[in-house]
């Protein structure tokens, strides 16, 4: 709660400085490759797209430094084994839907008209909207390390896996514009503890690229 009446007070902070005036807005689409880890499980790596809209609001006092938020979502797959001694095999196959909702300062660099660099640093809100894993396993009932195979979303409730759906980031990143077209690329860590049960704490975060199109 701390964390996001901080966060509240900062977004407050830059929109009163906001010039309304002077917006921006793109549509993005891109390559992610997010990656949950944690000590006590092996890294999972999600490979996928994402496809969005954003939005940039200059501030009064500088119009190279502006407010970027909008909302992207997300499609990524993993597929993880985990083996076993006696030749047993557990296999996770994960398909998850996200939406990324960015709240960070953007600043952009003109070399000319038509060109410029641009950086930009700030938390990222990642909302999990749903994430469906299949489990298939060849180990008898009596392993001791017994997984059971099924499927199940890792955010519904019961005694199987469980995870938050929020997810605090701090991203940092840049690119270069032409004209109006951006090629964007950039690294979101996570902070927040994703696991809801006691098997210790669990971690998101992860790179992308994207393309977009400003109008």
């Amino acid at each position: 709660m701390k964390v996001l009446l901080k966060l509240s007070l900062l977004v407050l902070f830059i929109a009163a400085t906001m010039n309304a005036d002077a917006q921006k807005y793109a549509l993005e689409a891109g390559y992610t490759n997010p990656m949950r880890f944690g000590k006590t499980v092996g890294p999972t790596f999600f490979y996928g797209g994402k496809i969005g809209v954003t939005a940039r609001y200059s501030l009064k006092s500088n119009t190279n430094v502006s407010f970027l938020t909008g909302a992207l979502y997300s499609l990524v797959y993993a597929d993880r084994n985990s083996g076993f001694p006696n030749s047993e095999m557990v296999t996770y196959k994960t398909t998850g839907h996200f939406i990324d909702i960015p709240l960070q300062v953007f600043y952009s660099l003109p070399l000319s008209k038509k060109m410029s660099f641009f950086g930009y640093a700030g938390p990222t809100i990642n909302i999990g909207l749903a994430q469906n894993m299949k489990v298939t396993s060849n180990q008898p009932v009596t392993s001791l390390n017994y997984v059971k195979t099924g499927s199940f979303n890792v955010y519904g409730s019961g005694p199987d896996y469980q995870l938050n759906r929020l997810n605090l980031q701090i991203g940092i990143g840049g690119g270069i514009q032409w004209k109006n077209i951006q090629l964007k690329c950039g690294y979101d860590f996570g902070i927040t503890n994703l696991n809801k049960v006691d098997t210790g704490n669990l971690y998101q975060k992860g790179w992308f690229v994207s393309f977009s199109y400003q109008f």
